[in-house]
């Protein structure tokens, strides 16, 4: 080809056709000039094309890793639930005036505030920070959004270790606690027990009742802090989810890879909780769990997905609708001591006493080693 130009440019010189020549050979050089330009966009596309490949990847990984911090947080979340029931019914011991021998026994059983680890996922994070991939990401509204959720979650660990010292130092300090350590060390001595419970002007028994206010308003606190984080990554979630186009990425991914990522359709069925955060009525939510496939449903209808429902909603002081979403749990899984359980709770904050104890009740018919419910019908003896 190049031979053939040649030529043509040789004859054009032949001939004495200069001014042609000249127009030829800026023809010519036009021609290189547009292939050139033509690659360097081929290989720009080429380059964009790639980049775009390796941030779909990370954000599948990312989302993976949040999906896991979600899973985590909501095993804390149902935990910090067990001890604030745990916490108030020692804190109502404590408050009452008058012990018999077995709430004066069950003293030495308060252990306070348990702070709950939070424990991210972020090696997808770390790496993005250290490799800068983090702000080659297209949307910067994503960009704040990943490092905020992080910068919360260290936060929140931060404060967490705060308060997990503060409160050692106030409850752990025997100096100060010598009476109750001695009761809990020698837990079946009733002599003992019965002294400190009727003795509420020692100092170590004052220091006691605000110790189970302290933890019962603390653990409130961590909780709401856990709660938040897992709407924060529910929220960064669904940026990425919108960033990839409405692909989904199962839990377990140690078998994926960017050829083999499942979509939406493949994917665990959606939480309840969506139903909610889009406006749905709790009447309407109610028919969309009894419409469901079994076999193959579009949402969660689990015995716990339901049961976290109701607790979503009575955190949003929404008892009423909560006490529907308990009340459904116990028709759809009558044989589940946890829902008759958290159906006596709801009861209970409306001020049905009579049904939350048969609620109560049926739980530990169901399960005899339900301490809970064992603790909560002990307030009605």
């Amino acid at each position: 080809m190049i031979k053939f130009f040649r030529k043509i440019r040789q004859n054009l010189l032949s001939e004495g056709k200069t001014g042609k020549y000249f127009k030829y050979a800026i023809g010519e050089i036009v021609l290189v000039v547009i292939g050139i330009l033509i690659a360097l966009q081929i290989n720009t596309w080429n380059e964009s094309r790639k980049q775009k490949q390796i941030e779909k990847q990370v954000l599948k990984s990312l989302f993976q890793e949040i999906e896991k911090d979600k899973a985590a947080l909501k095993k804390i979340d149902n935990q910090y639930n067990r001890d604030l029931r745990q916490i108030t019914y020692f804190r109502n011991i404590y408050w009452k005036e008058q012990h018999n021998m077995a709430d004066a026994l069950a003293l030495n059983n308060f252990r306070g505030f348990f702070n709950r680890d939070v424990n991210p996922n972020r090696i997808t994070y770390d790496e993005m920070i250290s490799t800068g991939k983090l702000y080659y990401l297209s949307k910067q509204n994503l960009v704040n959004k990943i490092i905020n959720y992080y910068e919360l979650i260290d936060s929140h660990i931060y404060q967490s270790r705060q308060d997990r010292i503060e409160f050692r130092a106030n409850f752990y300090d025997v100096s100060q606690m010598k009476e109750y350590w001695l009761m809990v060390y020698d837990d079946n001595n009733e002599e003992l027990a019965y002294n400190f419970a009727h003795n509420k002007d020692t100092e170590t028994y004052k220091s006691m009742k605000v110790l189970t206010a302290y933890s019962y308003n603390l653990t409130r606190t961590t909780k709401a802090s856990v709660v938040n984080l897992q709407e924060k990554a529910q929220e960064l979630q669904l940026l990425i989810n919108e960033e990839l186009d409405g692909s989904l990425i199962l839990v377990d991914d140690t078998s994926l890879s960017e050829e083999n990522a499942l979509r939406v359709d493949e994917t665990l069925p959606k939480n309840l909780s969506g139903l909610v955060s889009s406006g749905k009525t709790t009447d309407e939510i109610i028919e969309i769990i009894k419409n469901q496939d079994n076999d193959k449903p579009n949402y969660d209808i689990s015995e716990n997905q339901i049961n976290r429902l109701g607790y979503l909603l009575m955190e949003q002081e929404k008892n009423q609708d909560a006490l529907k979403i308990f009340k459904l749990n116990t028709e759809l899984y009558p044989n589940g001591f946890k829902t008759y359980d958290s159906y006596g709770e709801c009861l209970l904050k409306l001020g049905d006493t009579e049904n939350g104890i048969k609620a109560y009740q049926k739980s530990l018919e169901l399960n005899s080693d339900n301490t809970n419910a064992k603790i909560m019908l002990s307030q009605f003896e």
